[in-house]
């Protein structure tokens, strides 16, 4: 029992060997000051109607979107990810992150090594002493470490996330379900909102098993009420053919049934599902994959799109604590929101500076349509 309600919990070796069972596990929480080594200001791209972008014009200073302070600096920033957030939270920045978005590691048992292409050539990038220990300290003890330290990284977001926040964690089969009833715990079993399925295609490989052709992302936000814009996809074609593109209300008759009834408006569609049809991203001739020299695990812009439109506002701020390539950063100032991002591969960090320094270029997005 917890707080007189029952609840179901992940218990993995070690997790309470200093402390009671069902005891709130403390997070050493070190307030460790930034070093800034550049500060680069950029305009904000101008989002225009429909979610479009043009990469030649930008919203001068004066007319940022609202909520979006003129003394702003985004941050990007390398180091542990724990280290990063609980001086973020030591700093005054509890409750103040609108969404987070994460695609940390699967749990497949790869280390840290960054694998790349450079034209015709593919590189690896060994890791640093820094990512050689981190590697040990989450796979060195098998599940149990990697779930300690999956742990104690969502205990410290969930403290940062602002009360109408909402935070999406992008995994596959390997350790989703393990996850899913971590989450439960942190965040509440009633604040878990969906479990989202991006589906995709890619070359399959000989298997005695269904191909494997989708990742999971959980959605789960601080509260009920939180912030929510819908998003809609076109309506099936047997849709379009009994009722045509017109939309559909629902009425009371006298008998006390409902029944449908069409209205003169045009519809926006229907209300987007959680099975998402993205194609990853498709060669080395696509510019997401020149911008980041065809960074490993890579997502595509498509997909974060949808998510940093559905769970934030112009303004708001936006999180990646794993960030990669910096697809989320990128996505983010594209749409007019603050955000925040750290990696622990400098290397990552370098991709990222690149990609943000030339979003202004970037052709990615435009006919994305909401």
């Amino acid at each position: 029992m917890a707080d007189g309600k029952k609840y179901v919990e992940l218990h993995w070796a070690e997790k309470y060997d200093k402390y009671e069972k069902g005891e709130k596990l403390p997070i050493e929480k070190p307030n460790l000051p930034f070093q800034v080594v550049e500060t680069v200001n950029k305009p904000r791209l101008k989002d225009l109607e429909g979610g479009l972008f043009d990469p030649d014009k930008f919203y001068p200073e004066s007319k940022y979107p609202e909520n979006y302070p003129k003394d702003w600096k985004n941050l990007l920033i390398w180091g542990d990810n724990k280290l990063v957030m609980s001086s973020l939270i030591k700093q005054g920045w509890a409750g103040k992150i609108n969404l987070i978005y994460i695609d940390p590691p699967f749990f497949t048992g790869a280390d840290f090594t960054i694998r790349t292409k450079i034209g015709d050539e593919r590189i690896e990038k060994e890791p640093s002493i820094i990512e050689e220990r981190a590697y040990k300290d989450t796979w060195s003890g098998g599940i149990a470490s990697y779930l300690k330290y999956m742990y104690e990284r969502l205990v410290l977001m969930k403290e940062l996330l602002a009360e109408n926040g909402s935070i999406y964690v992008h995994l596959d089969w390997h350790v989703g379900h393990y996850v899913k009833v971590m989450m439960d715990e942190i965040f509440g079993y009633e604040n878990f909102r969906n479990e989202l399925v991006w589906r995709y295609r890619r070359w399959p490989a000989p298997s005695r098993d269904f191909q494997k052709m989708h990742d999971v992302i959980l959605r789960y936000t601080k509260i009920k009420k939180y912030t929510w814009n819908q998003l809609y996809e076109p309506k099936a074609e047997s849709t379009l053919k009994a009722f045509g593109d017109v939309r559909l209300t629902t009425e009371i008759t006298e008998r006390g049934t409902i029944k449908k009834v069409r209205t003169s408006e045009t519809s926006k569609g229907t209300n987007m599902s959680d099975v998402w049809e993205i194609p990853m991203i498709q060669g080395s001739a696509s510019y997401e994959r020149e911008i980041t020299s065809n960074y490993d695990t890579q997502k595509p812009e498509a997909l974060l799109k949808r998510i940093i439109l559905a769970s934030s506002n112009p303004g708001d701020i936006v999180a990646d604590f794993f960030c990669g390539s910096g697809t989320t950063l990128s996505v983010a100032e594209k749409l007019g929101r603050r955000w925040l991002g750290s990696d622990l591969s400098k290397f990552a960090i370098q991709v990222t500076r690149k990609r943000l320094l030339d979003i202004h270029n970037s052709k990615d997005l435009m006919e994305d349509k909401k």
